[in-house]
C-alpha cells in the first residue's frame, strides 16, 4: 500500500501548534475564573474549553491552574515590565522615567483584564484555594528585578533588604492600583493618579536627583 502523500500546508508546524494549544489554554483558563470565580475552575474545566487533554495542560504547565496564571500572566509581566532579560535596554540615570512607564503599564493592564484582575484579586483575599498558591510562589523573578532596581542611580534605601523594599513598594503601589479598579479613586484622571504613585515610588526608594 502506499503511503499516504503529504500536501504542503496541510498541518500547521509544531511549533505553531504548540503556540496554538498554549493560548488556548491561558484563554480558556481566563474566561473561567472570570465567569466561575478562581477556587471553582478544575483542570477538567480548562481542558474542556480548550479542547485539550488534562495530560497536555500538565505538560506545558505541571503545577497546574496557578501555573497557567504565573507563566501565562505573570511572568511575561515581569519581564515585559521589568526588562529584566533586557537590562542593557535600561537607562540607570532615569529611574523617575523607569518608574513612570512601570505603572503607566500596570494601569493598562489592569484596565484591559479588569474582569480577571477582580476575580482574582477577590480569590486571594478570601484565604482559599488561591492564597496558599501564593506562598509558594518561586522569588528568582523577584530577586532579579530588586537586582535591577538597585542599580539604579539615585536611589538610597540604606541598610534595608533590596527584596523588603522591593515587595513593600509592590504591594503598596499595586494595593492602591486594584482599588481603583474595584472602588475607583476620586481623581480627576488617570494620569494624576499615575503622577501620585510615581512619586510615592520615588519617596519609598529614597529617590534623589542627580545623587
Amino acid at each position: 500500500m502506499l503511503a499516504k502523500k503529504k500536501v504542503p500546508g496541510d498541518r500547521r508546524p509544531v511549533t505553531r501548534d504548540k503556540e496554538a494549544k498554549i493560548d488556548s489554554i491561558i484563554e480558556a483558563t481566563r474566561e473561567l475564573i472570570v465567569s466561575m470565580g478562581y477556587d471553582k475552575v478544575t483542570i477538567r474545566d480548562i481542558a474542556e474549553k480548550a479542547d485539550v487533554s488534562i495530560g497536555l495542560i500538565y505538560k506545558y504547565f505541571p503545577e497546574g491552574k496557578f501555573d497557567i496564571l504565573i507563566k501565562g500572566f505573570g511572568a511575561q509581566n515581569i519581564d515585559g515590565l521589568m526588562m529584566v532579560s533586557r537590562q542593557e535596554a535600561i537607562d540607570y540615570d532615569d529611574f523617575p522615567g523607569y518608574i513612570r512607564s512601570l505603572i503607566i503599564h500596570w494601569q493598562e493592564i489592569m484596565e484591559t483584564n479588569k474582569p480577571l484582575i477582580k476575580a482574582l484579586t477577590i480569590a486571594a483575599l478570601t484565604e482559599g484555594e488561591m492564597a496558599g498558591e501564593i506562598k509558594k510562589v518561586d522569588i528568582k523573578d523577584y530577586l532579579a528585578i530588586a537586582d535591577v532596581f538597585s542599580r539604579f542611580r539615585g536611589i538610597d534605601i540604606g541598610d534595608k533588604d533590596p527584596m523588603e523594599m522591593l515587595a513593600y513598594w509592590g504591594m503598596t503601589i499595586k494595593g492602591i492600583l486594584m482599588l481603583d479598579l474595584i472602588y475607583p479613586v476620586p481623581f480627576a484622571n488617570k494620569s494624576a493618579l499615575t503622577d501620585l504613585l510615581v512619586d510615592m515610588s520615588l519617596n519609598i526608594w529614597g529617590y534623589r536627583r542627580g545623587k
